[in-house]
């Protein structure tokens, strides 16, 4: 008998964490931290598991790091580009999983694919007796920089809902915000350095022309994408990704569009020039993903200081049913998102069935 459980994200924006149970060999998917201030996984239970892996870099997938000693100082997998992110210290020896490919991990044959989400990050999909597993941590088909890998069958998915029944295509979102920026914008945007920020940098220079600024930190995160990441990359892109890193200005008080991190505002270039920029009514502040409760993200957006504009970086409501229709899964456990979100996506991706329960057992007994 096969079990999976949600340990976190269940019916939550919470961090990811997942327990995988086949009977003699017990796996931890992520162990992440937020995206909310102090939230972590509850491991209260768990008891020691057979090995730890990690689907992206991502602080809400990879930030409890430091409570891998509650379940056995676990031996950790993930992809070189994630490990390189990782912080020196982390305790568990670290092994490789490829990108595209397949290895054994504790006796159980996994396999990788792109996940179209971040650099390095991968989908897992677990051979298990009485039926596979696949786990998408967070992933994307929509991304213009990011490479997606259609995953193989699967009898049981756990999947990124994080948008619930939210379908507004890519290019629409970012017409909206091509639209508030303007056609001569002086704009500050915080965003992820390795997330969704390489590519918001990429779409506006490059297919809308606009003055794009970019903070050290994103910089940064180009340069490892064209260079060490770069598997994790469209091939199309690279080079101008690459030449965008080269030539683009650094943030100064000159009109353009400013992108830097951290996302929500909270610190790095971002706290800096929100503070600079505070009393510039002439400036455009938006935000593009999660806003977390007492961010300045959260709370300039409520005062109306700033604008919320999503950039999707998660699957639609019709990107979960192709996933569904074409691993062929019998059951669906979505992750990181509401339940009451989910009303038209439980209907559409049937004949599966939607399992809002945080656990799930299937195979024989």
């Amino acid at each position: 008998m096969n079990r999976v459980r949600l340990v976190s994200g269940s019916n939550e924006k919470g961090p990811a964490c997942v327990l995988v149970d086949a009977g003699t060999q017990r796996l931890l998917l992520d162990l992440g931290y937020g995206p909310d201030p102090g939230r972590r996984p509850d491991l209260a239970g768990i008891g020691a598991v057979d090995a730890l892996l990690l689907s992206h870099g991502h602080r809400d997938h990879t930030g409890s790091l430091a409570l891998a000693s509650e379940v056995g100082n676990p031996p950790l997998w993930c992809t070189a580009p994630v490990a390189a992110m990782l912080p020196a210290n982390t305790t568990p020896a670290v092994h490789a999983l490829q990108l595209t490919g397949e290895c054994e991990v504790a006796g159980i044959r996994v396999r990788t694919g792109r996940n179209g989400h971040a650099p390095g990050g991968v989908w897992l999909h677990l051979t298990l007796p009485g039926g596979d597993l696949l786990y998408t941590g967070d992933c994307s088909v929509e991304s213009p920089v990011y490479a997606f890998d259609p995953p193989p069958l699967a009898t049981v998915a756990v999947v990124d809902a994080a948008y619930g029944d939210y379908d507004t295509p890519l290019g629409d979102a970012v017409q909206a915000l091509v639209d508030r920026l303007g056609p001569a914008p002086d704009a500050l945007l915080p965003v992820p350095p390795g997330g969704r920020g390489p590519e918001i940098a990429w779409w506006l220079a490059t297919r809308c022309r606009l003055p794009v600024q970019l903070g050290d930190d994103l910089r940064a995160a180009i340069d490892r994408l064209c260079g060490e990441a770069h598997a994790s990359v469209k091939p199309e892109v690279l080079d101008a990704l690459a030449g965008l890193a080269r030539h683009a200005p650094p943030l100064s008080d000159a009109p353009g569009v400013r992108l830097t991190g951290s996302a929500d505002g909270s610190s790095g270039d971002s706290a800096t020039w929100i503070a600079r920029l505070a009393d510039r009514r002439s400036v455009t502040l938006v935000f593009t993903g999660y806003l977390p409760p007492g961010t300045p993200a959260q709370q300039l957006t409520a005062q109306g200081r700033a604008h919320y504009l999503r950039w999707n970086v998660h699957p639609r409501r019709r990107d979960v049913v192709d996933l569904a229709r074409q691993t062929g899964v019998h059951h669906l456990l979505p992750a990181f998102g509401g339940h009451a979100q989910m009303a038209q996506l439980r209907e559409a991706i049937a004949p599966a069935a939607m399992v809002l329960a945080p656990s799930f057992e299937w195979g024989a007994r």
